[in-house]
């Protein structure tokens, strides 16, 4: 059931995203991924330890993150995204005509490659490249049943996404969601803005949530519903549940008691939506109970927290401690998880003369 659904043997994760640089230069870009887009930020601009080699050059400093991309149910998936984004002309997840054509666009004026060697360099991308492919990927069968949310923050990024996909022959599809969240840039004078750049973080960037604030009272109210010794019937199948030995559903909904078996919940959500066929995992569908319409990503966030985020959920209900700054926390080791993929599967080369191996995830 587990491997059905893609619940792992953990927390789906409380945030994590794909990201895309830009230098003040306006001519450098970088893609990473990251559970903490702030301190990543802060990190690639050398206001704390820890940020990509390649984004540690003082010409291009300060860098700015342009939009990011949200949804992924795991690290893993990430970073598998990641190395997509960034290796378009040769991902798997996207059919070998598409991933050729992109090859050969990429190259434009440059001395012609075999399309079909098995190990190629990376070519030299544009803003213009890199927004192509990203539209590419999110649209793949691979990523199709992720709940992904495209969030903009450089008003001009997102005018030149809009100008160059509307080109494209493919249309997004409807479940993935667009938002334009402008980062307000401070009006300062010159010489101020040279000296203080690359400390600042927008606000809109610094208050995105990365914990698992946002799910406490969800979890809350279903500890106390199956575990108050109370007997429930599924909402789909009417039978007795018992989550002591299988998974089950809670409504996000405070005002509404439904319950439900993971597997019934999943079939009324696939039968629901007239785009699920041959998908195991479903997008979104209405509660038995109340007919909320809820997304499946919210509900699994939650289930997999509670079952598989036992120290997350103790830590969530403990009592508040003064919280540590970004620098405590990249020295005692937090920031693990928070990698790119360029630092780890590449050599600290630059774009333009990286040559990349056939990646297993890609």
């Amino acid at each position: 059931m587990a491997e059905l659904l893609k619940i792992e043997s953990k927390p789906i994760p409380a945030f994590y995203c794909c990201y895309l640089l830009r230098s003040k230069n306006r001519k450098s870009y970088y893609i990473g991924s990251t559970p903490n887009p702030a301190r990543r930020l802060g990190q690639h601009n050398g206001t704390s330890k820890g940020g990509a080699k390649r984004t540690a050059m003082q010409g291009r400093r300060p860098w700015e993150m342009t939009c990011i991309v949200t949804g992924f149910p795991s690290h893993f998936a990430a970073l598998q995204f990641e190395w997509a984004w960034q290796n378009t002309h040769m991902t798997r997840h996207i059919d070998r005509d598409v991933r050729d054509a992109r090859a050969v666009e990429l190259q434009k004026g440059k001395k012609a490659a075999p399309v079909a060697t098995r190990r190629r360099k990376r070519p030299p991308m544009s803003l213009e490249a890199r927004l192509k492919n990203l539209h590419h990927l999110l649209g793949v069968d691979s990523f199709r049943r992720w709940p992904l949310h495209l969030r903009f923050f450089a008003p001009d990024v997102f005018k030149q996404w809009e100008r160059h996909t509307a080109k494209m022959a493919q249309s997004l599809r409807e479940s993935v969601t667009i938002q334009v969240t402008p980062a307000e840039i401070p009006k300062l004078a010159p010489e101020i803005w040279a000296e203080v750049g690359s400390h600042y973080i927008p606000d809109i960037i610094r208050n995105i949530p990365v914990a698992y604030e946002d799910c406490k009272p969800y979890v809350e109210k279903s500890m106390k519903a199956l575990g108050d010794g109370a007997r429930h019937t599924c909402g789909v199948c009417k039978k007795s549940v018992d989550s002591s030995s299988t998974m089950v559903v809670v409504c996000p909904v405070e005002t509404c008691n439904a319950v439900s078996h993971l597997a019934c919940l999943s079939k009324r959500f696939l039968f629901e939506d007239d785009d699920s066929e041959g998908a195991l995992v479903p997008i979104k569908g209405s509660c038995p109970g109340c007919c909320t319409n809820l997304k499946w990503s919210t509900l699994m966030k939650e289930l997999s927290l509670r079952t598989y985020g036992e120290e997350v959920i103790a830590a969530l209900f403990k009592p508040k401690r003064k919280k540590k700054t970004d620098t405590q926390d990249v020295e005692e080791g937090i920031d693990e998880e928070d990698e790119d993929l360029d630092e780890t599967w590449m050599k600290d080369v630059d774009e333009s003369d990286a040559e990349i191996p056939e990646s297993p995830s890609g």
